[in-house]
């Protein structure tokens, strides 16, 4: 019996590991080769969609300029008030500065000294170059004239010669002079650099102003609103897809029921690194004056792609923690494909990646389709 338990316990054994080994090789079988899914596909498109998009704007006028004191004084007389409408070159406000009235009439009596004293040195010089050229025509006589007496006169001649050329330079610094306290005088005026309206007036009669202190607030504020200029932050996806003199409209919170329109004027073509968008102006017509320089705009800007691009649907697009990706269907093989988003169209996205027009994607994709998975298709 012995001898019979021996021999059949090795058969039973091997007849166990073998089956053993069949079901692990049926399951890494199994484990290599998923189950065939069926899933809905769609092809990639190819669009060039014009679209609107909405954007915050800002308000600002066609020129704005604060205006200080260059010379150092006190007021006399201020002419503006806040609101008040000037002109190109009106006056707004005089000032007071006795030091530098005082420097223009030391610079005027110098001026006219120096213009005294080259009169004097040029009638010298003409008057020893008169004596030398006599003595010249006399020296031709023998012994009428020494030679000593000669080379006198025209020393003399070129001694006045020189003083004339520096009483000349010392006029030019005079008059140089005298033009730069003029011009000073001039900076006692304050007076408007363009047409448009006092939005601040921050000083008083009889207030001490004038350059030097850092600190101190404009005597005016002028902006000219007639212009407004719609300033717009283009995010940095939208910086190519805003075509030359594009229109666009906008509203504003004062006058929430009308709708204003604009034109481009101008843009940055340069993105701003604290926020990556492009800036660009918009030119608004307020020759009305219904808005305001300073109010904010809700813009609503057409976008337009250069040239067109791929869109697929929304649920073809998975977003994992790896990559973004669609699945492209190859031989009824699944295949991930990495791409890049861009705008929203309705059900449809934009992206950027290894795809080509008419290509057949999973329409509703998921991590759960793995790559290499056979599938089989049903078209929607």
């Amino acid at each position: 019996m012995k001898p019979l338990l021996k021999l059949v316990w090795p058969v039973v054994a091997a007849a166990g590991m073998a089956a053993c080994t069949s079901a692990a090789s049926e399951e890494k079988k199994t484990a290599k080769e998923p189950a065939i899914q069926q899933v809905a596909v769609a092809e990639v498109q190819t669009m060039r969609p014009r679209q609107e998009v909405m954007l915050p704007g800002e308000l600002k006028p066609w020129n704005r300029v604060s205006l200080y004191a260059k010379v150092k004084g006190f007021i006399r007389d201020v002419r503006v008030d806040r609101g008040s409408s000037v002109r190109k070159g009106q006056v707004l406000a005089l000032l007071d500065a006795p030091e530098v009235l005082s420097e223009l009439s030391t610079a005027q009596a110098q001026l006219q000294a120096q213009e005294a004293a080259l009169q004097e040195q040029t009638a010298r010089f003409r008057a020893s170059r008169l004596t030398y050229n006599r003595l010249l025509q006399t020296s031709k006589v023998e012994g009428a004239v020494s030679l000593h007496e000669l080379d006198q006169a025209q020393a003399k001649m070129l001694a006045d010669s020189a003083t004339v050329a520096v009483a000349t330079g010392t006029i030019q610094a005079g008059r140089s002079n005298y033009q730069t306290k003029k011009e000073l005088r001039q900076y006692l005026t304050i007076t408007a650099p363009f047409d448009g309206v006092i939005t601040e007036r921050n000083v008083s009669a009889g207030a001490l102003v004038g350059a030097g202190d850092s600190n101190s607030k404009p005597l005016f504020v002028l902006e000219d609103s007639r212009t407004l200029r719609l300033t717009v932050a283009i995010p940095e996806a939208f910086a190519n897809q805003l075509a030359s003199k594009s229109a666009v409209t906008f509203t504003v919170n004062a006058i929430p029921e009308q709708r204003f329109n604009a034109r481009l004027a101008r843009s940055a073509q340069s993105l701003v690194e604290a926020n990556r968008s492009m800036l660009a102006e918009f030119d608004v017509d307020n020759k009305a004056n219904q808005l305001k320089s300073g109010m904010y705009a809700e813009v609503k800007m057409p976008m337009e792609r250069t040239a067109s691009t791929l869109f697929v649907p929304k649920t073809a697009v998975v977003s994992s923690s790896e990559k973004t990706f669609v699945i492209r269907v190859n031989n009824n093989k699944a295949e991930w494909v990495s791409v890049e988003k861009g705008n929203t169209l309705d059900s449809l996205v934009e992206v950027f990646g290894g795809l080509r027009t008419g290509e057949p994607i999973v329409k509703i994709a998921s991590e759960e389709i793995r790559d290499g998975q056979t599938l089989t298709t049903t078209k929607q």
